[in-house]
């Protein structure tokens, strides 16, 4: 105690410091904008423009994960291959259909064995009152798809550069979501620096331990119209799990 109450009362160096002001972009519509107010602008402009195409990479060693689609705030195509598992996912008129290979199903569905291999490559149909319904919609549309990149904490810029022919900034930050024990990494999202400043682009790096993962992603195609129509023959998920 009188060790604290001593620094306490010492000289003026111990004195708290301001916190340095946020940095600011200085370039086209992003000009004057903190790293919070980027992203604000980036989601408010996706959120207008409406749908995006999108390419979503991850490499762990020599495991790799592809996740690729097409997202509206209602409706989403999606498809996702990690080494011998595939799934490939439509969510169109209120209902999310799914199909896979059978090791994708028994994965990412949580289907036995048996089941797996009786309903590989056949479409299932995944209704609102279906407890896998809500997570499969967060991960196809395309809010649910903006709010896993944003990245988190302290927040700075990179310098301006160019993607996709556009001239971005990048905000880089923490990694997205909340904070996971004994996982570390950053990740930084490219916006564009014209309107709509959409994202374009991201990267980041996460490590555990030993294990360390480099993801990449890319968007397109903004505004353009996705067409969607659901597959004929979907076989229920209640069906498939009774």
């Amino acid at each position: 105690m009188a060790l604290t109450a001593a620094s306490c009362s010492s000289s003026p160096s111990t004195t708290a410091k301001s916190p340095k002001p946020a940095p600011k972009a200085s370039v086209g519509s992003l000009s004057g904008k903190t790293p919070s107010q980027i992203l604000t602008a980036a989601l408010a402009a996706a959120t207008k423009s409406g749908s995006a195409h999108y390419v979503l990479t991850a490499v762990e060693g020599t495991s790799s994960q592809t996740i690729s689609g097409d997202a509206t705030p209602t409706e989403g195509h999606q498809t996702v291959v990690q080494g011998t598992q595939q799934i490939e996912v439509i969510y169109v008129g209120g209902v999310a259909y799914v199909k896979g290979n059978a090791t994708g199903l028994t994965a990412d569905m949580g289907l036995s064995t048996t089941q797996a291999a009786t309903y590989a490559n056949k479409w299932i149909a995944v209704q609102s009152t279906d407890s896998l319904f809500k997570s499969i919609v967060q991960a196809v549309t395309l809010a649910g798809t903006l709010s896993d990149l944003n990245p988190s904490g302290t927040l700075t810029l990179t310098a301006p550069t160019t993607v996709a022919g556009r001239q971005a900034v990048g905000v880089k930050g923490g990694l997205p979501g909340k904070p996971q024990a004994g996982v570390t990494g950053s990740t930084t999202l490219y916006v564009a620096a014209s309107d709509p400043t959409v994202p374009l682009m991201f990267s980041g790096r996460a490590s555990s331990g030993t294990q360390h993962a480099v993801d990449k992603g890319t968007f397109s195609n903004w505004g353009k119209a996705v067409q969607l129509s659901a597959p004929v023959d979907a076989v229920p998920l209640s069906t498939v799990t009774k």
